[in-house]
């Protein structure tokens, strides 16, 4: 009898500290202040981490984590990141930031869901349309990042401000640079990557 007591309160502290150690840190209490910003990284191949991204480079509220070979999940990750935090707080603007394969994603879900108060900052966006100068690399027919969400290039972000920035010398987001800036100067990489560094609202192309 008293066996079956011991395992029951034994039993009942296991389950106790299982609920406690696997309550993720996205369960707790969302503030809502009025302004909110979502990251997502670029495509990534780590010696430690393979293909994976948690876009802790991007600075924001939020950062998305996925695998950099399937941008279909990037873009699922971002449309659940997103909602979650409507839902809570339907009266924030959510800023969406991202850079390179990540603006792509975050350039195609603003496409799909121009929605209110919400504005993007698109970095060095392989889908940018071309103006001032060339397009990006999704321009380029068989490219190996053709493909949902990330083929072509447009300017169809509806009613969202979206600030496009690009460096004149990064093929990422103006093809007519070449690879040079890309492999030698670090063109791709030479931008601020922190969600507080662009206004709420901001659009057009930051071209430099």
């Amino acid at each position: 009898m008293h066996m079956k007591k011991l395992a029951l309160a034994l039993s009942s502290v296991l389950t106790a500290v299982s609920i406690y150690f696997a309550t993720p840190a996205t369960a707790a209490p969302v503030s809502c202040t009025g302004d909110y910003s979502i990251g997502v990284g670029g495509a990534k191949v780590s010696v430690y981490s393979g293909t994976w991204e948690d876009s802790s480079y991007v600075y924001a509220d939020q950062r998305v984590q996925y695998d950099t070979l399937n941008p279909a999940q990037g873009y699922s990750e971002l449309d659940r990141a997103y909602w979650r935090h409507r839902a809570v707080c339907p009266a924030d603007h959510i800023k969406l930031v991202g850079h390179s394969e990540g603006a792509a994603i975050i350039h195609a879900w603003v496409t799909d869901n121009p929605v209110a108060d919400t504005s993007a900052v698109l970095i060095a966006d392989p889908k940018r349309a071309a103006g001032p100068a060339g397009a990006g690399l999704a321009s380029i027919p068989g490219n190996r990042i053709i493909g949902w969400p990330l083929a072509g290039v447009d300017d169809w972000f509806g009613p969202v401000p979206v600030l496009e920035v690009c460096n004149h010398d990064d093929v990422v987001c103006n093809v007519p640079a070449g690879w040079y800036g890309y492999v030698a100067t670090g063109a791709h990489l030479n931008y601020d990557f922190h969600a507080d560094s662009y206004q709420y609202g901001a659009s057009g192309v930051e071209f430099r």
